[in-house]
């Protein structure tokens, strides 16, 4: 932060939006590294998971569990990001391709997924994810 000629402060405030996409960039970090209480730490307690199917969890490693239990491995590309209000906080909607591992130890990739956050008071509330990976795995079958 500096002072202008005028005396007024000019930049330095970050925005509540900006806060908010970090906050997410800051969990999918996290999870990328397998630091999962890390990630935990920047949810709310408990936070809400609702994911293609309608699966739904009330923790980080229930969803982690889950997860585990379908691909031997799972990788994410984040191709973009955005934010928008939504009713007390920001939604953060993250989009990119999948890639991993099947439990049989055949892969996927180009799998396209859609993440929404909800960030309310500094902390991911909610989240809820959508992909294609239903689509790859019939054809993987049929």
């Amino acid at each position: 932060m500096s002072l202008g000629d005028s005396g007024i402060v000019v930049g330095g405030a970050r925005s509540e939006r900006a806060d908010a996409i970090d906050l997410v960039r800051r969990w999918f970090d996290h999870l990328a590294a397998r630091e999962v209480s890390a990630a935990a730490a920047l949810m709310a307690s408990p936070p809400t998971f609702v994911i293609s199917g309608g699966h739904r969890f009330d923790s980080l490693e229930a969803f982690i569990a889950f997860v585990s239990s379908r691909y031997g491995a799972i990788r994410k590309r984040q191709d973009f990001v955005e934010a928008c209000e939504a009713p007390g906080g920001f939604a953060i909607y993250a989009r990119g391709e999948l890639s991993g591992e099947w439990r049989d130890g055949g892969t996927f990739s180009g799998v396209r997924w859609c993440d929404r956050f909800l960030v309310q008071g500094g902390r991911i509330t909610e989240v809820q994810t959508w992909s294609d990976i239903a689509e790859i795995a019939s054809r993987k079958s049929g």
